[in-house]
This record gives structure tokens, C-alpha cells and sequence, in this order.
């Protein structure tokens, strides 16, 4: 929320340029996940140190408990901030625009909060399903007379390679769904460009202009909202699955702990980075920022000046950020568990678990049954 410093500090970067602003953003990001990281690998080394993995598991369940509460708080920023470009194209007057730009700063906040709630509950239902995973595995080589336990050891070559590939899917997957954000954003504004050009009087908004084509615009953002998320769901889809099938369990393992470590931090540092350029800007729009001029006297910057043009950059930045990566890696982390869990048994029936390489592995230590 802009009410606090490090926004505030976000906002007042923008007097140097859209550069600065992006850096001070990018590192309010970082710095917001330490806290939240912190809390939840409390959570974890409690929950499991009293009741084991079904302590984590009930940890999740409690975390996705608050759904109601995370639902309506999510609602409520959207509703707001439509509410505000209503009363804008509704040409209503400015002190109504500044009631909807805080209630939309508001709701951004809130939003952030929610995205935290759902990032946790995330992670904690990832490991949940992990622990399920590794059980599966346990229970599909307890055959015959010997009793078998699985050991996981991150020391093992596949595993520790594997670790680096599950933390780099995160990135990856970020990179797909901010680069169909642009391809999107690219093709949007050309179409309102290319209204511009050919249909009089719509860019000067004169008396009895021609009526935008609005459904054109419409079908470019949802078309490009199922086209481009094909290869993002392949990817998390695919890569437990082929993972499993060709390296065996241990590499599975080591990637779900490594795209869970890495996601998790990913996806906060980007729901708030994206939340404090957005309120950053609007904090700017409120004519709350000044700057000292070069005799000594103190100037606004509000809307239309330089500060607010690198503020509207942070934002644009953002958006995808908060809106689009974020929250989606949540997806990620928890349906490359799922898939894991569903298939534990047929990677086991693979050389062993060893894959179709046959990948040499430690995963099983025979014990002998008391």
C-alpha cells in the first residue's frame, strides 16, 4: 500500500526515470519474500517436528481453510479497479476517480495478501503431495520378505542435478507467460492502432466518430489467453512425467523439491513487486510526490510528467508480474506434484525406479523386516 515507506520509496524513485523505479521495484520484490519464507519454513519444521508429514498436511489444510476469506479479498481489487475506469470512460468528475483510485489501491493491497495466502498454502500442499509421492513409492516396494525404505539423497548425482532443473521450471515457466503477456500486448495495440487510422474521428473523439471495433480487441485478448498458455501447461505436465519415465524417482524427486523451493520465493517476490508499481503509480496520480527544483522550490509531479511516465512504465511492467506469473505458479508447483503422485507407480515399474536409462540409484534401502 502506498500508506507505507517502501512504496512510498518505490513512487520517489521515479524522479531519475522508469529505470530506477524498475530497480527499486524489483528489489522491494526480493526483500518481501523473507518474511514469508521464513514463516512458512517455521510452519514446516513445527508441524513436521510434532506429527510428522501428516502435520504438514494439516498445516496446508488449515491455510487452504482461509479460501473464503482469499476469494473475497481477491474479488474485491477487480471490482474496484473496473469500477474506476467506468467512472473514467463515464467522463465522471475527478473527486470520484480519486474515491476509485483508493479503493483500487486498497484492493491491490488486499490482493497481495491473498496471493500470500494462496502462494503458502501452495507450497505446503506441494510438500504434502511430495510426502504422498515418496509414500507411493514406499509402499509399491514393500514386497516379499524385505521391508523397504525410500531415502532421498540430495548428495546422489541425479538428484542434485535434477534439484538445478526443478529450480530453473519456475523461470522458465515465467519467462512463457510473460512473453505471451507482450505477444498479446504487441498484437492489442495494433489493432487500436489500426482503428485509429481507419475508422475518422475516433482518435480526436469528435461528434459522431465512427464506433470502435470493441469485439475485435476482445477476441485478440481471449483468443491469445488459451492460445499462449499451451506451452506453459505442457511444460508442467510434461516435465514430471518425462523425468520419471526416463531418469527414475530419484530424479523426479529432486525435481518437485527444487521447482517448489524456487517457486515459491519466485511467486511472492513477483506478486509484490508488481502490487507496489501499481500502487507506486497511483500514489504519483494523487499528486503526492514532489520533487526539489534547481532554485529551491519544491514542484507536484502529478499526472502527464516525466515521473509519472516511468511510473506508468513500473506498472506496465508489473501487471503481467502480479497478474499473470504469480499467481500461476501455484499452479505449478502444486500440479507437478499431483502428476508425480499419480504416476509414482509406473515410474517404480521402470528398471526398478531407475528409469528408462536406468540411471544407477540409492533410493531403496533394503532393511530386514524385525
Amino acid at each position: 500500500s502506498h500508506s507505507y515507506k517502501p512504496v512510498r520509496e518505490v513512487a520517489a524513485s521515479c524522479e531519475t526515470g522508469a529505470a530506477t523505479n524498475i530497480i527499486y521495484g524489483l528489489a522491494l520484490g526480493m526483500k518481501s519474500a523473507i518474511l514469508p519464507i521464513t514463516l512458512i519454513s517455521i510452519t514446516v519444521w513445527l508441524s513436521f517436528q510434532l506429527v510428522g508429514m501428516y502435520g504438514v498436511a494439516l498445516a496446508a489444510l488449515g491455510m487452504l481453510g482461509t479460501l473464503s476469506t482469499c476469494l473475497t479479498i481477491d474479488v474485491y481489487g477487480p471490482v474496484c479497479d473496473n469500477a474506476g475506469g467506468i467512472a473514467e470512460m463515464s467522463e465522471f468528475p475527478d473527486e470520484v476517480r480519486d474515491k476509485t483510485d483508493a479503493l483500487d489501491a486498497a484492493g491491490n493491497t488486499t490482493a497481495a495478501i491473498g496471493k500470500g495466502f494462496a502462494i503458502g498454502s501452495a507450497a505446503l500442499v506441494s510438500l504434502a503431495l511430495f510426502g504422498g509421492f515418496i509414500s507411493r513409492i514406499s509402499n509399491h516396494a514393500n514386497t516379499g520378505e524385505l521391508n523397504v525404505e525410500v531415502v532421498i539423497n540430495v548428495l546422489r548425482p541425479v538428484t542434485f542435478a535434477f534439484l538445478f532443473m526443478g529450480a530453473m521450471l519456475p523461470y522458465w515457466f515465467t519467462a512463457l507467460c510473460m512473453k505471451s503477456v507482450g505477444t498479446a500486448a504487441m498484437a492489442m495495440v495494433k489493432e487500436v492502432k489500426h482503428q485509429f487510422e481507419t475508422i475518422p474521428g475516433l482518435l480526436q473523439g469528435t461528434p459522431g466518430h465512427g464506433e470502435p471495433d470493441h469485439a475485435r480487441c476482445i477476441k485478440i485478448s481471449t483468443d491469445a489467453s488459451l492460445r499462449e498458455m499451451i506451452l506453459p501447461g505442457l511444460l508442467v505436465m510434461l516435465s514430471p512425467i518425462l523425468t520419471g519415465f526416463l531418469f527414475g524417482v530419484e530424479a523426479v524427486s529432486g525435481l518437485l523439491v527444487g521447482s517448489l523451493v524456487s517457486g515459491v520465493q519466485l511467486a511472492i517476490s513477483q506478486a509484490n513487486t508488481g502490487g507496489a508499481w501499481d500502487n507506486a503509480k497511483k500514489y504519483v496520480e494523487k499528486g503526492c510526490v514532489s520533487i526539489t527544483l534547481a532554485n529551491g522550490e519544491t514542484q507536484v509531479q502529478g499526472k502527464g510528467t516525466d515521473l509519472h511516465k516511468a511510473a506508468v512504465v513500473g506498472d506496465t511492467v508489473g501487471d503481467p508480474l502480479k497478474d499473470t506469473s504469480g499467481p500461476a505458479l501455484n499452479i505449478l508447483m502444486k500440479l507437478m506434484a499431483i502428476i508425480s503422485l499419480v504416476f509414482a507407480d509406473f515410474f517404480a515399474s521402470i528398471n526398478d525406479g531407475q528409469g528408462l536409462f536406468n540411471v544407477p540409484s540409492a533410493f531403496l534401502r533394503k532393511i530386514a523386516k524385525a
